[in-house]
């Protein structure tokens, strides 16, 4: 049978085109596009089976364990890559492959005049090729897909900033000017939801450099962290300016941190706090010296975070507020972003729940 597809490669690829064809009806795509990778995938098809192979490789093919030694370097991975840039759904991805193995033995059939052992044989390894091949298939296209959206994002916060930047500084000059207290009222809203909106674009920045693998980047240089904690509660008491937010702790706590990724953690677990803690109570920051380093804890008052919940707070686009069913505010990416800044930094942090202490939210930093 492998012989055979060799044999065949050029009848096999025109059904392969014409199954191809009608994915996407309404796109006309040439046919180096719809055949693309499909001689290098059958090569790949006849060398698996020609290939000699023990039990336990023929009970690893049958768990769907990937061998790469019997695949050319990349077809499959360039072939999913083709398809996604075609708008293919994973469904169709797969009827490919459903169509690829009913076309071959169909081919097959017609030209051999008997079947026996030799060709049951054959006919097993052509479907354990053919499972392994679109079982790969399958993880790239999940993950070019996700590198897609990944990407999107990254382009879409980045496009978002320029026009964004403008409605935000047309609102602070008209602030600045003589207007009449509504429209001063009107310019002071836009900029609230203004940097609301950039606070979100710059999540969704953050997310797509995580995801698309060059991470948190942090530039280390001398700071106080007690400067640090200052600076955020400052802001935060002309933010929420009827809420309580004390400071606790050991003076300057100096290190080598990236002053703009802390103040932003920091500020994201006091905002955090602020929002969901008990009206009537203070939100305490403490910066204090931990071993070698430094803890920062920001702690509340109010409802308990349920424990069932606590696992999934640092996940990407986890929003509590859902859950609990109160008012949702925000994309569900701060905690995230926190947990991969303190990670950069070689850090840990954690949160601590209950009805009797309140929740508190604990990072820990190495000093160097």
């Amino acid at each position: 049978m492998a012989a055979f597809i060799r044999a065949n490669i050029a009848s096999i690829s025109a059904e392969w085109e014409r199954f191809a064809g009608t994915l996407l009806p309404e796109e006309a795509f040439s046919s180096s596009v719809l055949r693309n990778g499909i001689v290098e995938l059958l090569a790949d098809i006849a060398e698996n089976m020609e290939h000699e192979q023990s039990a336990a490789e023929q009970r690893a093919k049958s768990e769907g364990e990937p061998n790469r030694s019997h695949y050319s370097e990349g077809a499959i991975a360039l072939h999913v890559v083709s398809r996604v840039a075609m708008g293919v759904s994973a469904r169709q991805f797969i009827s490919e492959f459903r169509a690829l193995r009913a076309t071959v033995i169909r081919l097959w059939q017609r030209d051999s005049s008997e079947i026996d052992s030799s060709s049951l044989n054959d006919m097993i390894r052509f479907n354990e090729a053919i499972d392994q091949m679109l079982s790969e298939g399958v993880v790239n296209y999940s993950q070019e897909i996700d590198r897609s959206r990944e990407l999107f994002l990254g382009i879409l916060g980045h496009d978002l900033r320029n026009p964004l930047s403008a409605i935000t500084g047309l609102a602070e000059l008209q602030l600045r000017v003589k207007t009449p207290e509504r429209h001063a009222q009107f310019s002071s809203q836009i900029l609230v939801s203004a940097r609301r909106m950039s606070h979100m674009i710059s999540d969704l920045l953050e997310l797509a450099r995580v995801r698309l693998g060059s991470g948190i980047i942090i530039h280390r240089t001398p700071t106080s962290l007690r400067r640090i904690c200052n600076t955020v509660v400052a802001e935060m008491q002309a933010v929420f300016p009827n809420r309580v937010v004390q400071t606790n702790g050991d003076d300057e706590l100096p290190g080598e941190w990236d002053e703009h990724r802390l103040s932003q953690v920091i500020s994201n677990l006091v905002s955090n706090a602020v929002q969901h803690g008990a009206v009537n109570s203070a939100v305490t920051l403490t910066a204090k010296r931990s071993g070698d380093g430094a803890e920062v804890s920001v702690h509340n008052e109010g409802i308990p975070i349920p424990p069932d919940m606590i696992p999934k707070l640092f996940d990407s686009f986890y929003r509590l507020d859902e859950d609990v069913g109160s008012h949702a505010n925000g994309l569900g990416l701060g905690l995230y972003i926190s947990k991969e800044i303190i990670a950069a930094h070689g850090g840990t942090i954690e949160v601590r729940s209950s009805a009797e202490e309140g929740t508190t939210f604990i990072v820990r930093l190495p000093k160097a």
